[in-house]
């Protein structure tokens, strides 16, 4: 060999071995996250089985634990992010694909007027209290625009803990949160215009609402196409890697039109609801489910930050703001009186959780530099309270409404 390439040989071969024992070291690292995240899930879980409360917020006080705010064991990242947004995307494929389209139609007047009545209020009340205690107009625009959206993941995993995912409650919740998602996304596209520019950008927003019904109404169209397609006949292995490519699709494509990608999970679990009995899809994807959708809840777990919450002033003002989000959202409880009063009152507590949404809203408003730490605080607090108090309220409510469901260890 040439005298001239052996120093580079060797700094070529130290580097690529450096690289590859970071490489190495990245993923012991990662797997050891995803390990303590499952082992923590599960035996927290357990434990709240057997106490018979909702495994879900077992699932988020697990991440609590092995998060910063306490061991410090796992640390949020990009790739536990990423993993944790497909727990979500296989949650509400599951629950779409436990949903048939034709049975949410069914309760659509009341969902659409459920869901309106539940963000108009809450917005308008978060953003005037910002306003009362010193906010500015922006940061209580954010504060208003966190409170508008439900995380239906949170509702959505009591439902089917407790096999309640075909009374006509729970599927007024899924539809109504399917717009409230739409909803959430105009108003937040309208904030973070105001914040940026200080106008609304219109023809945005009118696109952004053409667009996401024309993906609603593309997925119902597609229903009864699908019943006619023979999954066995397609050039896949099995009819369960067409569910999966096409629920992965339509989560993919609700992303890059704005949507948040469970919708898309949700609408594509709806159509392949069609033919879940003839193939069997329902076991296997429960499966990838049980696996996933716990890190997803655990990583909410591991992103709080409990150190911003201790404040008097945080908890004075968290507190009201809680109360006005848990009252906008019960209000809504109004749009479904047709089945009731006690499964209306289901139906406003299932739209309860913020969850990530509020999350993500109060993220944009501080990388945008709208909204300030301690106002931060104050949403985070509210997100916490909403998202524990909700799965804890729904199973005595939903036993009290409903008596048929068995609220036995098996059900938990």
């Amino acid at each position: 060999m040439n005298p001239f390439f052996v120093p580079l040989v060797g700094q070529v071969t130290e580097g690529g071995i450096a690289q590859a024992e970071a490489a190495e070291k990245a993923l012991s690292s990662h797997l050891f996250e995803i390990f303590i995240l499952v082992l923590a899930t599960q035996v927290v879980g357990w434990i709240f089985q057997k106490i018979k409360q909702p495994v879900v917020i077992g699932e988020l006080l697990a991440g609590v634990i092995v998060g910063p705010a306490l061991l410090g064991w796992v640390v949020e990242g990009s790739l536990l992010e990423f993993i944790a947004e497909l727990g979500a995307i296989f949650l509400l494929f599951m629950v779409g694909l436990e949903t048939r389209m034709h049975d949410i139609l069914k309760v659509g007047k009341e969902a659409f007027i459920v869901a309106v009545v539940g963000a108009i209020l809450p917005f308008f009340g978060g953003y005037y209290f910002g306003l009362y205690i010193g906010f500015n107009q922006v940061a209580s625009l954010f504060l208003g625009a966190a409170l508008v959206a439900t995380s239906v993941g949170i509702t959505a995993r009591v439902m089917q803990e407790l096999e309640v995912l075909s009374r006509p409650y729970s599927r007024i919740i899924l539809g109504a949160a399917v717009i409230d998602d739409i909803e959430g996304l105009i108003v937040l596209a309208i904030v973070s215009g105001i914040a940026t520019t200080g106008a609304v950008e219109t023809a945005g927003i009118v696109r952004l609402v053409l667009i996401s019904f024309a993906f609603v109404g593309a997925a119902m169209a597609l229903v009864p196409f699908v019943r006619r397609i023979p999954l066995e006949r397609l050039p896949f292995q099995s009819p369960l890697g067409v569910a999966i490519a096409f629920g992965m699709g339509m989560a993919t494509l609700a992303s890059f039109i704005g949507l948040a990608p469970i919708v898309g999970a949700f609408m594509a679990g709806m159509v392949m609801a069609e033919l879940r009995e003839e193939h069997e899809l329902e076991p296997p994807i429960h499966a990838i489910e049980s696996f996933l959708a716990p890190i997803f809840f655990a990583y909410m777990g591991v992103q709080l930050d409990l150190a911003a919450l201790t404040s008097r002033e945080v908890l004075i003002a968290g507190v009201v703001i809680s109360l006005i989000a848990i009252a906008g959202k019960l209000v809504s409880m109004f749009g479904a009186l047709s089945q009731g009063l006690r499964q209306a009152l289901v139906v406003g507590v299932g739209m309860v959780p913020r969850g990530e949404v509020g999350l993500i809203v109060a993220s944009i408003g501080l990388s945008a530099g709208a909204v300030d730490e301690k106002e931060f605080a104050i949403v985070i607090f509210m997100v916490v309270v909403t998202t524990i108090i909700a799965p804890l309220s729904l199973r005595p409510l939903i036993a009290w409404a409903d008596p048929e469901v068995p609220l036995t260890e098996e059900a938990a």
